[in-house]
């Protein structure tokens, strides 16, 4: 880090003129908020709203204002607005616009509600036992959105094999289980979900929000208020973080029906306890692990089971245990797998994408299981990883064939740099863990245009959340192939469904790949017009030109050469401004429909990328708290468009899994989370941040930018699994179990201390 580099919004965001949702303003605005129950699971014998509706200016929507039938990304599970059930502690129940905050206040007070509770199941194995109560008794009858597995509390079921893990098991000379569990952990971004919507003169919406994905968010809006998408526009005001967090739908629908009723703008803002309680955070886990080596210490069959909590409606949960079935070997060589990954239904809050969905639980079990199979072994854990990692051409249990690993590259890269070898205090120890990702594809498009001054403007459906992915990579890209300084290239529009091309959103480290490869397809097509033109003015050959610092040459010639300003100036005389568009969708990855099946949400990795984390940690005995030293990445980025942005990428990953892996956890007691503001539910800070050195391998993707692949997810799924061997280097046996806090800990190393003195 330290060196400059470019990123478009940085102005903006430095200087206070970045538009938050928070900041939004409109006349005639009304403010509103989401009433919400206070019991997970229960009917509702009361809900009278006469008092608020009663308040001047008020206006209130309940169910009853409401035939919208129930929406889901896979199952149409969710009502809006609950009419006789509440599934949830948080469930909406009820909205209320009002003039100002202090009236709002009032009306949110005077609604009356009376729910008989009832016992719910809370807990993800219980959940599926026997006999368990369902979440859903109607669940059958439900609408599905994509096809998917459901029965009991599971809402989704996706399973992959290969070959023949039985007789794998059989044959084992030593079979190794364990079992890995994590909890709920919060996006932590700091701005709050907020919206604006107001309704247009024919009955359709203009919606602007803090989303990652407004094209998503359109397509549920447009369910939820029967409207076709041409009547609904969504726009992203500046994001303030959102990590997979606000990929949905939150408060917009709710805004657009009061706005509907009460004929004025409606603003929504959600406070911090209503983020900590009532959004989709990172689904808890339960990671079961089995393993079947041969005498040679040849892993020869692995059998996983993911268990993954979706609460109290499928919401994504169902595509993230896709994604966590092709995590079951890590990036190893595994012939003999069955991978099972469950979505369950529990009274509890929804939960849903962050960053690296599924990632951390499954790196996790499967990192802490390799150091578990080599110590039964009685070898190193590095020499068993170095036996397995993927090599060129190698099949993955999916069918999917493997090109150009890195995995081993990285994991020397981090030895060396860690000296993971040296002799280490008392107390100290270095855990390790390697990890491949996907490079989530999507359909991007982009248009680019010749500006009279010789700039360049990039008009987009994606979003920038903050990660530089569309401020530096593509700025970045954009500026190389028209041969312009970066600062030459703008984002006139971004992130409206009114102006950009569709795009599949802000997720998936997915948006300097593809729209980096719809940008290059409009700058191709960009310069062959100005190509065109100047060789009019030049009188030259269009293969002989070239593009260099916003002008255009005549190869080999000394002086012959016009600026881009005059290109642009000359073609809108003659033929009309110069532009051009491309859309992409990454070519499918080929894969063995016999191991995935058909309904498969996420059958490959797209453009994987390979990882290794090695971390240095310090177990205080006496207070069981971890404190790290060292932490090191190395990381196999394709290519390195803006270096300085990707070690960021990294440093805020590494910190945000250090988080999940020593304190953060949403605490639930009987469906309720206790701890909901950021007091009590506890964020890294500087004051945990180490020092994170980044070493990028570059191995260039095949369909990626320049050979970019995604960078923005790896960094959070690896640390805390290199954290939880480090701990488990430093005390002697495995936890296990997220967060390793100092209680945790000190729990712990009591146990071990007697177990120690038993086997004596």
């Amino acid at each position: 880090m330290g060196e400059p580099f470019y990123r478009s919004d940085a102005q903006a965001k430095v200087r206070g003129l970045a538009v938050y949702g928070v900041d939004l303003e409109a006349p005639r605005m009304l403010v509103g908020r989401v009433v919400r129950s206070d019991v997970p699971c229960g009917r509702i014998r009361r809900l009278d709203v006469s008092q608020a509706a009663a308040i001047p200016g008020v206006t209130v929507i309940t169910a009853d204002d409401l035939p919208t039938p129930r929406y889901g990304m896979v199952i149409k599970d969710q009502p809006p607005l609950a009419s006789d059930v509440v599934r949830f502690s948080g469930e909406p129940l009820a909205a209320v616009a009002a003039p100002d905050a202090e009236t709002l206040a009032r009306a949110v007070a005077a609604v009356r509600i009376e729910i008989d509770r009832e016992p719910g199941v809370f807990d993800l194995v219980e959940a599926l036992e026997p006999g368990a109560q369902p979440v859903h008794p109607g669940l059958a009858d439900y609408e599905l959105s994509f096809e998917t597995e459901r029965e009991g509390n599971i809402c989704g079921r996706t399973l992959v094999t290969s070959g023949d893990v039985e007789g794998a098991f059989a044959e084992a000379h030593l079979v190794v289980e364990g079992e890995y569990s994590t909890p709920r952990v919060h996006q932590g971004y700091i701005e709050p979900r907020a919206c604006l919507a107001v309704e247009d003169d024919g009955g359709g919406f203009s919606v602007t929000t803090s989303t990652q994905n407004p094209f998503g968010v359109r397509g549920t809006l447009c369910a939820v208020l029967d409207l076709p998408e041409s009547r609904v526009r969504v726009s992203t005001s500046t994001v303030g973080g959102g990590f997979g967090g606000k990929l949905d739908v939150t408060l917009e629908h709710f805004a657009c029906l009061l706005a509907r009723k009460s004929g004025r703008p409606v603003k929504m803002v959600c406070s911090r306890a209503e983020e900590l309680a009532t959004a989709n955070p990172r689904e808890n886990s339960v990671v079961r692990i089995r393993s079947a080596i041969d005498e040679s210490g040849i892993i020869i069959g692995r059998e996983v089971e993911c268990l993954l909590d979706a609460g109290a409606y499928a919401h994504d949960t169902p595509f993230i245990g896709a994604v966590a079935s092709l995590q079951a070997t890590g990036p190893y060589r595994i012939e003999n797998v069955r991978s099972t990954a469950l979505s369950v239904y529990t009274n509890t809050q929804p939960t849903g994408a962050y960053r690296g969905p599924s990632g951390p639980q499954m790196v996790l079990a499967v990192e802490a299981h390799m150091e578990e199979v080599a110590r039964r072994l009685g070898e190193s854990s590095i020499d068993l990883r170095r036996r397995h990692f993927f090599r060129h051409g190698d099949v993955a249990f999916n069918g999917q064939v493997i090109e150009r690993p890195s995995a081993e590259e990285c994991m020397d890269k981090v030895l060396a740099a860690i000296d993971y070898d040296a002799p280490r205090p008392e107390g100290r120890a270095v855990g390790l863990a390697c990890a491949w990702w996907t490079t989530t594809a999507g359909a991007a498009a982009a248009t680019t245009r010749l500006e009279g001054d010789g700039t360049v403007a990039v008009i987009t459906g994606a979003t920038e959340i903050g990660s530089g992915a569309l401020a530096a990579g593509v700025v970045s890209l954009t500026a190389r192939a028209l041969g312009v300084d970066e600062e030459h290239v703008r984002f006139v529009s971004t992130a409206d469904t009114a102006t950009g091309a569709y795009d599949f959103g802000a997720q998936g480290s997915r948006t300097t790949f593809n729209v980096g490869n719809a940008v290059l397809g409009a700058c191709d097509d960009m310069r062959g017009q100005i190509f065109e033109e100047a060789a009019h003015l030049l009188e030259a050959a269009p293969e002989d030109l070239e593009l260099d610092n916003g002008s255009v040459r005549v190869r080999g010639v000394e002086g012959a050469a016009v600026t881009l300003r005059e290109v642009s100036g000359s073609a809108t005389a003659r033929s009309g401004q110069i532009h051009a568009s491309s859309r992409y969708v990454a070519p499918p990855t080929p894969y063995d429909l016999s191991c995935v099946g058909a309904q498969h949400f996420y059958p490959t990795f797209n453009s994987p990328s390979f990882h290794c984390h090695a971390v240095e940690v310090e177990v205080d005995r006496e207070t069981g708290r971890v404190v790290v030293h060292r932490y090191v990445v190395a990381q196999d980025v394709g290519k390195a468009l803006v270096p300085p942005a990707i070690e960021g990428q990294i440093q805020g990953g590494v910190l945000q899994g250090i988080g999940m892996a020593l304190f953060e956890e949403e605490l639930l007691r009987d469906g309720v989370i206790s701890n909901t503001g950021l007091d009590t539910y506890k964020l890294p800070t500087v004051m945990e941040a180490p020092v994170v050195e980044c070493l990028l391998v570059e191995t260039p993707s095949a369909d990626g930018p320049e050979g970019a692949r995604g960078v923005g997810e790896p960094p959070i799924i690896v640390p805390a699994a290199a954290l939880h061997n480090a701990v488990t280097a430093a005390t002697g046996s495995p936890l296990g179990r997220l967060p390793m806090t100092p209680e945790r800990v000190l729990r712990h190393l009591a146990a071990h201390g007697s177990a120690q003195e038993a086997s004596r």
